[in-house]
């Protein structure tokens, strides 16, 4: 969420406070609490796209009930890993340097970080998606469960009705999320044994060292 949606709805919290004279609905903080649970992170990693998405077991039972495909999970992980792999053979004579005799893969470092990056936030994005559908579907279902109303019912025409439709597109874009996260963690675990250290997002780092926190507090005091 945008720092400009945070402060409207922290504005619109604030009045309806203020005003004390309406109530915020049941299903206005479950939706509340899913977009929290959902909210983008700056550097999504593979811990939170698995936190999101169905596991193994989750996606069997999924398959079962709605008939979705959700791809081989072996051929998808196979596909990740087989990217930086590949990624990594083609591009080391390029961009890895000799430097004073040694080999510098930081070149080649960076480039597999921005691939593994790109299929990181993919994986993400989808998850985020699967659980916010997931959330939908769930507040419906238990919206016509505890107020009785007809959403629930076959309608006239014999299609889908509003609530099954709903957690059909939650168990559509579960498949979607899960291959897509099989696909990352292949990736990840590929970037891993190739260059010796955990795939991690990007973090600028803004932090002052010591010597640069005082030289700077001495050239504030001198003036320039």
């Amino acid at each position: 969420m945008s720092d400009a949606a945070n402060a409207m709805n922290q504005a619109m919290t604030a009045a309806q406070e203020k005003k004390g004279t309406r109530k915020v609905a049941p299903q206005a903080r479950k939706a509340a609490a899913a977009r929290q649970r959902t909210q983008a992170l700056s550097a999504p990693t593979l811990a939170d796209i698995l936190r999101l998405v169905p596991n193994d077991d989750q996606m069997a039972k999924i398959v079962a009930a709605f008939g979705v495909e959700s791809g081989d999970v072996d051929e998808l992980t196979g596909a990740g890993s087989n990217l930086i792999r590949d990624q990594y053979a083609l591009l080391s004579p390029v961009l890895v340097s000799t430097i004073r005799g040694e080999a510098n893969y930081q070149g080649l470092k960076l480039h597999l970080d921005r691939v593994v990056d790109g299929l990181i936030r993919s994986a993400y994005g989808a998850a985020n998606f699967y659980e916010n559908r997931r959330m939908i579907a769930k507040d419906a279902a238990d919206s016509w469960a505890n107020q009785h109303r007809d959403e629930d019912r076959m309608g006239v025409d014999g299609g889908e009705n509003r609530v099954a439709g709903l957690r059909r597109i939650a168990a559509e874009n579960g498949a979607k999320a899960y291959a897509l996260a099989a696909v990352a963690a292949g990736a990840c675990a590929a970037y891993a044994e190739l260059m010796g250290a955990e795939w991690m997002p990007y973090q600028p780092n803004n932090g002052r060292t010591l010597d640069q926190k005082v030289a700077a507090a001495q050239a504030e005091a001198l003036g320039f």
